[in-house]
C-alpha cells in the first residue's frame, strides 16, 4: 500500500488576520518583547540576543499580525509576534528490543506561547498543526516530545503524558542503605565540586548525559550545540541565589556521573544553618556511581535538606532511603510523547513480549496515522507495524500510544480509564504487556 503523501500545508482559519512568518536573529527584539508578554519576563538582566539565543530558527516559527494603529503603539512599528514555537532536535531513550534502552531522535517542542491579547482565535492551533505537519514533512524523527506548562492543551494536539517527575526529600546525613556489592564499589569512586557554567564542565555535563542515557530509560539529552550555555547563570536572574554547581563522580579518573546543585543558605532564630540543596539534574551510568554521588550531596555541611528532581518512582534512590514515605515522594507529569509517525516509531522501539494486533488510531491533527494498523512482535522483542484493512482488535487515540511509549504508563490501565476500546478480547492486554518497560522512565529534566 502507498505511504501517505507527506505534507507540511497545515489548514489556517478563513478571513484570518495573521500570518505565519519564519524567524531569524534579526528578529530577536520582536521575540523577546513577545517571551516577556507571555511569560513575565522569565530571564531578567538578559539582553534580547541572550534571551532568544537558544531559539533553532530551522525548526521554530511565529505568528503575526500588522500592527496598525493602536494605542501606546508606535506609528511605524514592524509587525507584531503573537504567536511563537520552537524545537530542539533531541534525543529520547525508549525501551529496546535486548530489554535495555535504545536512543531515538525526537523533536523536543518548546518556546510554545500566544500573546495575551490575542488568545481563543485558533493561533495556538495553527502553529502545533503546521509544527507537526513540518516533522513528518522532513522526516527528522517518528517522536516528538514537549513538557506542559498547562497541562490541559497538549491532549488534544495527540500529546500523552510519558513519564513522571519524581521530587525526593531527603535530611542531610541519611543513611543510605545500599546492597554491599555496591556500596563497595562506590568507596572506589571519587567526587569534585566545580562551576556549571564553564567551557570545560559543559562539555563534561553533557559528554555524561549522553552516556548514561545509552542505560537510563526516559532520559532526553540535549543537543550538543546548546549544551555550552545550557546552564549558564545571569545575576540579575539569580539574584541571591548560588550560582550553579555541579559534582562529578569519577572512576580511576574517567567521569562516571554528575549531579546539577543549587543551594541556598539559611539559619533559624537560634543561628543553627538550615540551608537547602536542589538537585535539578543528575545522572550517572551506574548504581555505585548513582550512590557514591548521592552519598556527597548528602554530606554538605550548612544544608539540612536536599531535594532530588527528575527522579523516577522506582528508583534506587527511593529505597536506599527507606522508601516513598522516608523520601517524602512528589510526582506530577513530565515528558509527554506525540507519535509523529505511528508505524516507524513504533518499529524503532523494542518490546517485551511478542503480539499481534489490528489497532485502530484515532488521530485529528495527523490524518496520515488515522487508519488501522497490524503491529506484529516476534520473540526477539523486535516488531513491524504495517496499514491494514482488516478489522480493528482495538481502538485508541494517538495520545494513548504517547503515553505508553516509554513502557511506563501501560496500555490495560489506560483501557481501565475509558480510553481504549477493545474488539478483540485479551488483545488490550496483549498489546499492554508487549510495551511495558522493566523499569519507570526518569522524569527526564525539562527543556
Amino acid at each position: 500500500m502507498d505511504e501517505p503523501t507527506r505534507s507540511t500545508e497545515a489548514p489556517a482559519p478563513t478571513e484570518w488576520p495573521y500570518r505565519s512568518t519564519s524567524l531569524t536573529p534579526v528578529d530577536a527584539e520582536r521575540m523577546a518583547t513577545l517571551e516577556h508578554a507571555v511569560w513575565f519576563e522569565v530571564l531578567p538582566g538578559a539582553s534580547a540576543a541572550e534571551t532568544v539565543r537558544e531559539f533553532d530558527y530551522d525548526r521554530g516559527r511565529a505568528v503575526e499580525i500588522d500592527a496598525g494603529d493602536r494605542v501606546g503603539m508606535p506609528t511605524a512599528s514592524s509587525p507584531q509576534l503573537v504567536g511563537i514555537y520552537g524545537a530542539f532536535d533531541m534525543h529520547l531513550s525508549a525501551p529496546a528490543a535486548d530489554g535495555g534502552v535504545t536512543r531515538l531522535p525526537m523533536n523536543g517542542l518548546t518556546w510554545v506561547g500566544v500573546h495575551p491579547d490575542h488568545r481563543r482565535r485558533g493561533i495556538l492551533s495553527t502553529m502545533m498543526t503546521e509544527h507537526l505537519h513540518g516533522i513528518y514533512a522532513s522526516g527528522e524523527s517518528a517522536i516528538a516530545g514537549l513538557w506542559a506548562a498547562e497541562v490541559g492543551i497538549y491532549g488534544r494536539f495527540g500529546y500523552g503524558p510519558a513519564s513522571l517527575e519524581v521530587m525526593l526529600q531527603l535530611s542531610s546525613g541519611t543513611d543510605l542503605s545500599a546492597p554491599e556489592h555496591i556500596a563497595t564499589a562506590a568507596e572506589g569512586i571519587e567526587t569534585h565540586m566545580v562551576p556549571a557554567h564553564t567551557d570545560e564542565a559543559t562539555a563534561a555535563i553533557h559528554a555524561l548525559q549522553v552516556e548514561a542515557a545509552g542505560y537510563t530509560l526516559g532520559t532526553a539529552t540535549r543537543p550538543e550545540r546548546i549544551a555550552r550555555w545550557w546552564f549558564e547563570d545571569f545575576p540579575k536572574a539569580r539574584g541571591s541565589k548560588e550560582q550553579r554547581q555541579v559534582v562529578f563522580a569519577t572512576r580511576g579518573g574517567k567521569p562516571v556521573g554528575y549531579a546539577l546543585l543549587r543551594r541556598t543558605s539559611e539559619w533559624d532564630e537560634h543561628n543553627n544553618p538550615g540551608g537547602e540543596m536542589r538537585v535539578g539534574e543528575m545522572a550517572a551510568v551506574d548504581a555505585p556511581s548513582l550512590l557514591a554521588l548521592t552519598r556527597r550531596l548528602l554530606s554538605f555541611d550548612l544544608i539540612s535538606t536536599v531535594k532530588f528532581y527528575a527522579r523516577s518512582t522506582d528508583d534506587p534512590l527511593v529505597w536506599w532511603s527507606g522508601g516513598p514515605r522516608s523520601s517524602a515522594m512528589k510526582v506530577t507529569d513530565a515528558l509527554w510523547v506525540r507519535l509523529i509517525d505511528v508505524p516507524r516509531a513504533l518499529g524503532e522501539r523494542g518490546y517485551a513480549a511478542s503480539c499481534d494486533v489490528v489497532v485502530e488510531v484515532k488521530d485529528d491533527v495527523c490524518a496520515w496515522n488515522a487508519r488501522r494498523w497490524r503491529l506484529i512482535v516476534d520473540g526477539s522483542g523486535l516488531g513491524r507495524c504495517e496499514p491494514t484493512d482488516g478489522p480493528a482488535d482495538l481502538e485508541l487515540g494517538v495520545q494513548v500510544l504517547g503515553s505508553a511509549y516509554l513502557g511506563g504508563r501501560s496500555i490495560a490501565s489506560q483501557a481501565a480509564a475509558g480510553w481504549v476500546m477493545e474488539h478483540r478480547a485479551g488483545s488490550v492486554l496483549e498489546l499492554s504487556r508487549a510495551m511495558r518497560a522493566d523499569t519507570e522512565p526518569l522524569g527526564t529534566s525539562g527543556f
